[in-house]
């Protein structure tokens, strides 16, 4: 299953910097083998919502509410991969993913 949103809006900060922000949420659980990292949206900074991010591994953008237990379990998968992988030096198809990009 692939979720696709696009929930992104460009908005000036304080500073005049753009930001993208999560616009909404989707409450669709995000596979855990699409996922290479994420980031949290923090409202008040800039987005009018909190979020947490996820990055697939072609680049987009997925929003999910920021306290959900599923979002918990898959940030806490993505670290220990994060950590893992070059540990084992991007071994094993898991891994794939976030071997660094060669020149």
């Amino acid at each position: 299953m692939v979720v696709k949103c696009s929930f992104f809006s460009l908005s000036e900060t304080q500073g005049q910097i753009a930001m993208d922000c999560c616009l909404s949420v989707k409450h669709n659980v995000i596979p855990k083998h699409i996922v290479k990292s994420y980031q949290s949206q923090v409202r008040g900074q800039g987005c009018s919502i909190d979020a947490e991010i996820f990055i697939t591994v072609k680049e987009r953008k997925l929003c999910a509410p920021p306290n959900s237990p599923w979002v918990t379990e898959l940030k806490d998968h993505t670290d220990r991969l994060i950590k893992k992988c070059p540990e084992n030096n991007f071994k094993g198809k898991q891994c794939k993913r976030f071997k660094p990009k060669s020149s």
